[in-house]
């Protein structure tokens, strides 16, 4: 009897410690991967996969940012990181992430290039007999930049142009030496430089819509 009472008591902590085992959650590395470009390519991934759902808690983000026309920006409760649109390169953030949904987009074009994941319980989908609207996106039209330069004497007259209103920089450099300068602002802007000799220069024409940049340079030489 003593002998069939102990093997009973050892089968139940076997089981005891196999419902333990089971009931543990999977281990989670809590690194992400985020990227952005070449072209517009925008993802966040763990282990390969698409994230869509993560549990809460800190994550490690690390970011290749591969274009000077984009930027990866990751948003959400608690959580605003981004990198520079003009930058390239790598960077880490540790975040911490909550229940609720996160975005990540590119701030230059933030209508193409966006993805979001929930953190925690997903909100419950409600079915109703409502009809279905679909609203579709118009992109935003790329930032556009364009110039001309003319030289009459030691003037230099710049012309710009942009796809939408900007900020213009207008500069006249010798080598890497600036000796001319001026700024305008609007969709389209003259400039007129005097270079203070003759020789090569380059025009150069900077335009700045929100945190869109672009540049034009132009040879030119004054006689």
């Amino acid at each position: 009897m003593k002998k069939k009472l102990a093997i009973l008591v050892g089968a139940a902590c076997a089981g005891l410690v196999a419902a333990v085992s089971v009931a543990r959650p999977a281990a989670n590395d809590g690194t992400l991967q985020g990227s952005v470009g070449p072209g517009f390519q925008i993802s966040l991934t763990q282990n390969g996969s698409r994230v869509t759902n993560l549990a809460p808690g800190t994550y490690t983000v690390n970011v290749n940012d591969l274009a000077t026309e984009h930027d990866f920006h990751l948003q959400g409760p608690g959580v605003d990181q981004a990198t520079t649109v003009p930058g390239t390169g790598t960077v880490t953030w540790t975040v911490t992430l909550t229940n609720g949904t996160y975005s990540y987009f590119c701030d230059a074009h933030p209508g193409t290039m966006l993805g979001t994941f929930t953190v925690g319980t997903a909100p419950a989908t409600t079915t109703t007999a409502t009809t279905t609207t679909t609203t579709t996106t118009t992109p935003a039209p790329p930032f556009v930049l364009k110039s001309t330069a003319t030289v009459a004497g030691r003037t230099v007259t710049l012309r710009a142009k942009a796809s939408r209103t900007a900020s213009f920089d207008f500069a006249l450099l010798r080598g890497t030496t600036r000796v001319a300068h001026v700024t305008k602002k609007g969709k389209t802007a003259t400039a007129r430089l005097k270079a203070p000799k003759a020789g090569r220069y380059t025009a150069r024409v900077v335009a700045k819509a929100g945190t869109t940049k672009k540049t034009s340079l132009k040879k030119v030489t004054v006689r």
